[in-house]
Protein backbone atom coordinates (compact mmCIF):
# COMPACT_ATOMS: atom_id res chain seq x y z
CA UNK A 1 0.00 0.00 0.00
CA UNK A 2 2.75 1.99 0.53
CA UNK A 3 4.18 2.31 -2.34
CA UNK A 4 1.08 2.55 -4.42
CA UNK A 5 0.32 5.66 -2.21
CA UNK A 6 3.53 7.08 -3.01
CA UNK A 7 3.41 6.51 -6.97
CA UNK A 8 0.07 8.14 -6.00
CA UNK A 9 1.74 11.37 -4.93
CA UNK A 10 4.46 11.45 -7.52
CA UNK A 11 1.68 11.44 -10.19
CA UNK A 12 -0.10 14.34 -8.45
CA UNK A 13 3.23 16.16 -7.96
CA UNK A 14 3.62 15.90 -12.16
CA UNK A 15 0.18 17.10 -12.42
CA UNK A 16 0.72 20.32 -10.51
CA UNK A 17 2.40 23.74 -12.77
CA UNK A 18 5.80 24.36 -10.89
CA UNK A 19 4.69 27.48 -9.01
CA UNK A 20 2.19 24.81 -6.85
CA UNK A 21 3.73 23.60 -3.85
CA UNK A 22 2.19 19.46 -3.22
CA UNK A 23 2.61 19.45 0.12
CA UNK A 24 0.48 22.44 0.52
CA UNK A 25 -1.92 21.36 -1.61
CA UNK A 26 -3.16 18.16 -0.25
CA UNK A 27 -3.01 20.11 2.97
CA UNK A 28 -5.97 22.22 1.74
CA UNK A 29 -7.49 19.14 -0.07
CA UNK A 30 -7.46 16.91 2.91
CA UNK A 31 -7.92 19.98 5.45
CA UNK A 32 -4.71 18.86 7.41
CA UNK A 33 -1.63 20.44 8.37
CA UNK A 34 1.41 20.55 6.12
CA UNK A 35 3.28 18.65 8.26
CA UNK A 36 1.25 15.70 7.95
CA UNK A 37 0.62 16.18 4.42
CA UNK A 38 4.45 15.56 4.00
CA UNK A 39 4.11 12.27 5.85
CA UNK A 40 1.25 11.43 3.69
CA UNK A 41 3.54 11.91 0.65
CA UNK A 42 6.91 9.95 2.24
CA UNK A 43 4.52 7.31 3.09
CA UNK A 44 4.83 7.51 6.85
CA UNK A 45 1.20 7.85 7.69
CA UNK A 46 -1.26 6.07 5.86
CA UNK A 47 -3.89 7.52 3.52
CA UNK A 48 -7.53 6.55 4.09
CA UNK A 49 -10.14 5.69 1.43
CA UNK A 50 -11.96 8.88 1.57
CA UNK A 51 -8.63 10.46 1.42
CA UNK A 52 -8.14 8.56 -1.46
CA UNK A 53 -11.13 9.62 -3.50
CA UNK A 54 -10.93 13.45 -2.12
CA UNK A 55 -7.33 13.67 -3.79
CA UNK A 56 -8.53 11.81 -6.95
CA UNK A 57 -11.38 13.98 -7.84
CA UNK A 58 -9.49 17.46 -6.83
CA UNK A 59 -6.37 16.50 -9.00
CA UNK A 60 -8.29 13.96 -11.66
CA UNK A 61 -5.41 11.29 -10.79
CA UNK A 62 -6.36 7.48 -10.28
CA UNK A 63 -5.47 5.95 -7.43
CA UNK A 64 -3.91 2.57 -8.90
CA UNK A 65 -3.57 -0.74 -7.00
CA UNK A 66 -3.63 -4.11 -8.34
CA UNK A 67 -2.27 -7.12 -6.37
CA UNK A 68 1.27 -7.92 -7.54
CA UNK A 69 -0.01 -11.72 -8.42
CA UNK A 70 -2.14 -10.04 -11.13
CA UNK A 71 -0.46 -8.75 -14.31
CA UNK A 72 -3.06 -6.30 -14.58
CA UNK A 73 -3.07 -3.04 -15.91
CA UNK A 74 -5.99 -0.20 -15.95
CA UNK A 75 -7.12 2.19 -18.42
CA UNK A 76 -8.70 5.26 -18.68
CA UNK A 77 -10.45 6.55 -21.94
CA UNK A 78 -12.51 9.45 -23.35
CA UNK A 79 -15.24 7.83 -25.11
CA UNK A 80 -16.26 10.22 -27.89
CA UNK A 81 -18.93 8.95 -31.08
CA UNK A 82 -17.14 9.57 -34.32
CA UNK A 83 -18.99 12.33 -35.32
CA UNK A 84 -18.28 15.99 -36.45
CA UNK A 85 -20.02 17.55 -33.60
CA UNK A 86 -18.50 15.83 -30.68
CA UNK A 87 -14.74 15.93 -31.60
CA UNK A 88 -15.06 19.39 -29.74
CA UNK A 89 -15.41 17.49 -26.37
CA UNK A 90 -11.95 15.35 -28.11
CA UNK A 91 -9.94 17.75 -28.84
CA UNK A 92 -10.80 20.07 -25.15
CA UNK A 93 -9.76 17.31 -23.31
CA UNK A 94 -6.26 16.34 -25.41
CA UNK A 95 -5.43 20.18 -25.03
CA UNK A 96 -6.53 19.25 -21.10
CA UNK A 97 -3.64 16.51 -20.91
CA UNK A 98 -1.35 18.60 -22.89
CA UNK A 99 -1.25 21.44 -20.79
CA UNK A 100 -0.88 18.92 -17.82
CA UNK A 101 2.47 17.74 -19.33
CA UNK A 102 3.52 21.38 -20.65
CA UNK A 103 3.25 22.53 -16.83
CA UNK A 104 5.15 19.71 -15.45
CA UNK A 105 9.07 21.03 -14.62
CA UNK A 106 10.22 17.90 -16.40
CA UNK A 107 8.78 16.33 -19.40
CA UNK A 108 9.51 14.09 -22.65
CA UNK A 109 7.26 12.68 -24.95
CA UNK A 110 8.06 9.93 -27.32
CA UNK A 111 6.27 8.53 -29.54
CA UNK A 112 5.89 5.85 -31.85
CA UNK A 113 3.70 6.48 -35.25
CA UNK A 114 2.55 5.32 -38.45
CA UNK A 115 0.99 7.99 -39.26
CA UNK A 116 2.16 12.08 -39.01
CA UNK A 117 1.59 12.92 -35.38
CA UNK A 118 -1.63 14.87 -35.41
CA UNK A 119 0.05 18.21 -33.46
CA UNK A 120 2.38 19.23 -36.87
CA UNK A 121 -0.92 19.20 -39.09
CA UNK A 122 -2.72 21.47 -35.98
CA UNK A 123 -1.08 23.90 -37.68
CA UNK A 124 -2.46 24.21 -41.35
CA UNK A 125 -6.20 24.74 -41.03
CA UNK A 126 -7.80 22.80 -44.23
CA UNK A 127 -5.51 19.66 -43.43
CA UNK A 128 -6.60 20.03 -40.10
CA UNK A 129 -10.09 20.18 -40.94
CA UNK A 130 -9.75 17.53 -43.60
CA UNK A 131 -8.05 14.83 -41.38
CA UNK A 132 -10.65 15.27 -38.51
CA UNK A 133 -13.35 14.98 -41.19
CA UNK A 134 -11.65 11.74 -42.33
CA UNK A 135 -12.15 10.52 -38.88
CA UNK A 136 -15.29 10.86 -38.72
CA UNK A 137 -16.95 7.80 -40.13
CA UNK A 138 -20.59 8.50 -39.95
CA UNK A 139 -19.71 11.73 -42.36
CA UNK A 140 -17.61 9.27 -44.75
CA UNK A 141 -20.31 6.73 -44.76
CA UNK A 142 -23.29 9.64 -46.30
CA UNK A 143 -23.05 11.83 -49.19
CA UNK A 144 -21.57 14.63 -47.18
CA UNK A 145 -18.57 16.83 -48.93
CA UNK A 146 -15.91 17.98 -46.93
CA UNK A 147 -15.86 22.06 -46.67
CA UNK A 148 -13.37 23.23 -43.87
CA UNK A 149 -16.62 25.48 -42.87
CA UNK A 150 -18.38 22.54 -41.27
CA UNK A 151 -15.65 23.11 -38.47
CA UNK A 152 -16.19 26.03 -36.18
CA UNK A 153 -13.75 28.70 -35.00
CA UNK A 154 -13.20 27.21 -31.93
CA UNK A 155 -12.13 23.86 -33.57
CA UNK A 156 -9.40 25.97 -35.40
CA UNK A 157 -8.47 28.22 -32.35
CA UNK A 158 -7.72 24.64 -29.89
CA UNK A 159 -5.94 22.97 -32.44
CA UNK A 160 -3.67 25.83 -33.31
CA UNK A 161 -3.23 26.15 -29.45
CA UNK A 162 -2.19 22.27 -29.41
CA UNK A 163 0.41 22.96 -31.75
CA UNK A 164 2.07 25.57 -30.44
CA UNK A 165 1.96 23.65 -26.45
CA UNK A 166 3.46 20.52 -28.39
CA UNK A 167 6.46 22.63 -29.96
CA UNK A 168 7.25 23.93 -26.40
CA UNK A 169 7.58 20.48 -25.37
CA UNK A 170 10.58 18.14 -25.65
CA UNK A 171 9.91 15.12 -28.06
CA UNK A 172 11.39 12.30 -29.64
CA UNK A 173 9.51 10.40 -32.83
CA UNK A 174 9.98 7.72 -34.16
CA UNK A 175 8.12 7.64 -37.37
CA UNK A 176 7.66 4.37 -39.55
CA UNK A 177 8.53 4.49 -43.19
CA UNK A 178 5.33 4.62 -44.92
CA UNK A 179 4.02 7.65 -42.28
CA UNK A 180 3.48 9.97 -44.74
CA UNK A 181 1.75 7.46 -47.29
CA UNK A 182 -1.60 6.84 -44.98
CA UNK A 183 -2.27 10.86 -45.13
CA UNK A 184 -1.84 10.94 -49.08
CA UNK A 185 -4.12 7.73 -49.42
CA UNK A 186 -6.70 9.61 -47.57
CA UNK A 187 -6.33 11.97 -49.60
CA UNK A 188 -6.62 10.22 -52.29
CA UNK A 189 -9.41 8.38 -51.92
CA UNK A 190 -11.71 11.23 -50.41
CA UNK A 191 -11.00 12.91 -53.91
CA UNK A 192 -11.81 9.98 -55.75
CA UNK A 193 -14.99 9.41 -54.10
CA UNK A 194 -15.95 12.89 -54.06
CA UNK A 195 -15.96 13.57 -50.95
CA UNK A 196 -13.85 16.66 -51.66
CA UNK A 197 -12.88 19.15 -54.68
CA UNK A 198 -9.47 19.12 -56.90
CA UNK A 199 -8.91 22.88 -55.44
CA UNK A 200 -9.38 21.71 -51.82
CA UNK A 201 -7.01 18.34 -52.19
CA UNK A 202 -4.39 20.69 -53.89
CA UNK A 203 -4.33 23.04 -50.84
CA UNK A 204 -4.37 20.31 -48.63
CA UNK A 205 -1.13 18.42 -50.48
CA UNK A 206 0.57 21.68 -50.05
CA UNK A 207 -0.19 21.90 -46.64
CA UNK A 208 1.27 17.95 -46.16
CA UNK A 209 4.41 19.50 -48.07
CA UNK A 210 4.87 22.40 -45.49
CA UNK A 211 4.60 20.50 -42.63
CA UNK A 212 7.09 18.05 -43.92
CA UNK A 213 9.05 20.80 -44.27
CA UNK A 214 8.64 22.04 -40.52
CA UNK A 215 9.33 18.50 -39.81
CA UNK A 216 12.87 18.89 -41.62
CA UNK A 217 13.60 22.35 -39.68
CA UNK A 218 12.94 20.79 -36.31
CA UNK A 219 15.24 18.04 -37.63
CA UNK A 220 18.16 20.45 -38.54
CA UNK A 221 17.93 22.22 -35.37
CA UNK A 222 17.24 19.28 -33.33
CA UNK A 223 14.52 21.67 -31.92
CA UNK A 224 11.06 22.81 -32.63
CA UNK A 225 11.38 26.50 -31.18
CA UNK A 226 14.51 29.00 -30.44
CA UNK A 227 14.43 27.34 -27.59
CA UNK A 228 17.13 25.00 -26.66
CA UNK A 229 14.53 23.26 -24.20
CA UNK A 230 11.57 22.47 -26.61
CA UNK A 231 14.69 19.68 -27.70
CA UNK A 232 13.57 17.47 -31.14
CA UNK A 233 14.73 14.42 -32.19
CA UNK A 234 13.39 12.16 -34.91
CA UNK A 235 13.89 8.50 -35.89
CA UNK A 236 12.62 6.53 -38.39
CA UNK A 237 11.96 2.94 -38.38
CA UNK A 238 11.52 0.39 -41.00
CA UNK A 239 8.54 -1.24 -38.64
CA UNK A 240 6.80 -0.33 -35.92
CA UNK A 241 4.31 -2.27 -33.79
CA UNK A 242 1.94 0.48 -32.54
CA UNK A 243 0.95 4.38 -32.11
CA UNK A 244 2.12 5.05 -28.55
CA UNK A 245 2.80 8.46 -26.55
CA UNK A 246 5.13 7.67 -23.63
CA UNK A 247 5.49 10.96 -21.35
CA UNK A 248 8.17 10.45 -19.28
CA UNK A 249 7.92 12.85 -15.97
CA UNK A 250 10.95 13.30 -13.25
CA UNK A 251 8.79 10.83 -11.13
CA UNK A 252 6.34 8.93 -13.03
CA UNK A 253 5.62 8.17 -16.48
CA UNK A 254 1.70 7.93 -18.38
CA UNK A 255 1.86 5.86 -21.66
CA UNK A 256 -1.11 7.12 -24.36
CA UNK A 257 -2.23 4.28 -26.84
CA UNK A 258 -4.29 5.53 -29.92
CA UNK A 259 -7.37 3.06 -30.85
CA UNK A 260 -10.22 3.33 -32.98
CA UNK A 261 -8.48 5.64 -35.43
CA UNK A 262 -7.96 8.84 -33.05
CA UNK A 263 -9.04 7.42 -29.43
CA UNK A 264 -6.89 7.13 -27.31
CA UNK A 265 -6.31 4.76 -24.15
CA UNK A 266 -4.28 6.22 -21.15
CA UNK A 267 -2.46 4.69 -18.38
CA UNK A 268 -0.30 5.72 -15.68
CA UNK A 269 0.92 1.77 -14.64
CA UNK A 270 4.22 2.35 -13.84
CA UNK A 271 5.51 -1.51 -14.68
CA UNK A 272 3.59 -1.21 -18.02
CA UNK A 273 4.95 2.34 -18.59
CA UNK A 274 8.73 1.38 -18.31
CA UNK A 275 8.07 -1.85 -20.96
CA UNK A 276 7.01 0.69 -23.10
CA UNK A 277 9.77 2.80 -22.51
CA UNK A 278 12.27 0.13 -22.54
CA UNK A 279 10.27 -1.06 -25.75
CA UNK A 280 10.99 2.63 -27.51
CA UNK A 281 14.45 2.64 -26.53
CA UNK A 282 15.08 -0.64 -28.32
CA UNK A 283 13.15 0.60 -31.68
CA UNK A 284 15.43 3.72 -31.61
CA UNK A 285 18.70 1.24 -31.52
CA UNK A 286 17.38 0.21 -34.46
CA UNK A 287 16.24 3.01 -36.11
CA UNK A 288 17.81 5.91 -38.62
CA UNK A 289 18.24 8.96 -36.84
CA UNK A 290 17.07 11.91 -38.97
CA UNK A 291 18.54 14.86 -36.69
CA UNK A 292 21.06 16.66 -36.60
CA UNK A 293 23.73 14.90 -38.55
CA UNK A 294 21.09 12.46 -40.39
CA UNK A 295 20.77 14.93 -43.72
CA UNK A 296 21.59 12.07 -45.78
CA UNK A 297 18.31 9.46 -44.58
CA UNK A 298 16.60 12.70 -43.81
CA UNK A 299 16.53 14.21 -47.28
CA UNK A 300 16.03 10.43 -48.73
CA UNK A 301 12.84 10.52 -46.54
CA UNK A 302 11.30 13.78 -47.07
CA UNK A 303 12.22 13.08 -51.09
CA UNK A 304 9.90 9.93 -51.24
CA UNK A 305 7.38 11.94 -49.35
CA UNK A 306 7.22 15.00 -51.35
CA UNK A 307 7.76 12.61 -54.72
CA UNK A 308 4.33 11.10 -53.20
CA UNK A 309 2.85 14.68 -52.98
CA UNK A 310 3.97 15.10 -56.50
CA UNK A 311 2.21 11.82 -57.73
CA UNK A 312 -0.98 12.44 -56.83
CA UNK A 313 -1.11 15.99 -58.12
CA UNK A 314 -0.30 15.10 -61.33
CA UNK A 315 -2.34 11.86 -60.73
CA UNK A 316 -5.86 14.86 -60.16
CA UNK A 317 -4.30 17.10 -63.19
CA UNK A 318 -4.36 14.24 -65.52
CA UNK A 319 -7.83 12.49 -64.15
CA UNK A 320 -6.12 9.71 -63.73
CA UNK A 321 -7.50 8.96 -60.32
Amino acid sequence: MINQQVIFFNSIKSALPDYQNLAQSIAEVLEISTNEAYKKIRGTSVLNLQQIVKLSDSFGIPFLYKPDQLPTVTFDYLSVDQEIPNMLLYLKDLLKNLKQIQQSKSKHITITTDDIPLFHFFKYPELTCFKLFFWSDSVMNTEVKFDPSLFDEEVISITKELNQIYLEIPCTEIWAKDTVHGTIEQIRYAYEAGYISKILAEQIIEQVRYCLTDMNMYAISSKKTIDPNHAFNWYNCDVLGSISYLVDYKDTMSCYNRFNTFNYLKTDDQSYCQQTKQWMQSLIGKSVSFSGQGEKHRNKFLYNAFAECDKLLMEMNNNLV
